[in-house]
């Protein structure tokens, strides 16, 4: 989803796409230390304190889960599609 959302990003600005993927790697990179600082995703379609979310920007949200000491990243959303009433920001 995070490569959708920067291709078409680099067809409206490719600076403002560019900073995107620096902005996911520094935010992705950033969970190795200490992905527990993260709040969790509470939402009625997925597990209690399964996932833990983390904003990119102001529309795209990761979703990953801790696993003993492995960060798995599960879903990017995009917060402009439809399903924006399902996911809480």
């Amino acid at each position: 989803m995070s490569f959708e959302h920067a291709r078409f990003l680099a067809q409206v600005s490719f600076p403002a796409a560019d900073r995107l993927f620096d902005q996911f790697e520094d935010r992705v990179s950033s969970l190795e230390t200490m992905p527990e600082r993260c709040a969790y995703y509470d939402n009625p379609f997925a597990k209690p304190r399964q996932y833990r979310k983390l904003s990119l920007g102001n529309n795209l949200l990761i979703l990953f889960q801790v696993v003993d000491n492995t960060v798995y990243i599960e879903l990017i959303i995009d917060g402009r599609a439809e399903i924006k009433p399902l996911v809480d920001f």
